[in-house]
């Protein structure tokens, strides 16, 4: 389902809001899993969890140098610099000492860095064979909201490119990641007074098959 974007002058502003959102939303998850590694003592069970926070923490940094070229985009537009030559003794146009940079070049690289920290939180989440019950989020709604929001924001960005359709199209695999993303890590099982009903339950298990394979192997580990 397609998001309501804002006018174009004000899309810059509002991926940098999305992003600024994001990144307060991987704290709680970067702080529940430092906790977890902390107390963990099965060692590769602890290796894996503390991975997964030096993932969200390499994500969240992305996501900082992303806020910082946005902000640059934003103000290269508002002050006019665009491949500005310097001028020669006659006023033309100096090629040798290059240009000025580029907005519409900076937000190309913005798109990208959007991918990579898609695919940094991909890897955050990836199971494994030992421990697949491990691969979900320890604070589903803060994580809900940040994977939402990153793919908010490359939407926008790629509206703003030069070749909009071309961009949607070249990063539909991102987007498509990052919903998948979303519904598999921050899926829980509703619980209501003593606990959920077996409608609910079932519910959640067609809704996410995962969800039913990561309680055998919990129930599996606790009568261990």
């Amino acid at each position: 389902m397609a998001t309501q974007q804002p006018a174009a002058d004000d899309r810059i502003p509002f991926a940098v809001a999305q992003l600024v959102t994001v990144f307060e939303a991987l704290g709680a998850e970067h702080q529940a899993l430092m906790a977890e590694g902390e107390k963990t003592t099965a060692k590769e069970r602890r290796g894996t969890v503390l991975r997964m926070g030096e993932d969200i923490a390499t994500a969240a940094h992305t996501v900082n140098h992303t806020v910082e070229a946005l902000a640059t985009v934003h103000g290269m537009r508002s002050l006019g610099i665009n491949r500005q030559f310097s001028k020669d003794g006659e006023g033309r146009d100096y090629s040798p000492l290059n240009t000025l940079g580029s907005a519409a070049d900076t937000l190309f690289d913005v798109a990208g860095y959007l991918e990579a920290a898609a695919d940094t939180l991909k890897k955050a989440y990836v199971q494994t064979r030992k421990h697949p019950a491990l691969a979900v989020a320890r604070c589903p709604r803060q994580m809900s909201v940040a994977l939402s929001g990153l793919r908010v924001a490359l939407e926008t960005v790629c509206l703003d490119l030069n070749n909009p359709d071309e961009a949607v199209a070249e990063y539909a695999s991102t987007q498509e990641l990052l919903s998948g993303l979303e519904k598999r890590v921050c899926c829980t099982v509703p619980a209501q007074g003593t606990g959920p009903t077996p409608d609910e339950v079932a519910a959640a298990i067609r809704a996410n098959p995962d969800v039913a394979r990561a309680a055998a192997v919990a129930l599996a580990a606790a009568n261990a």
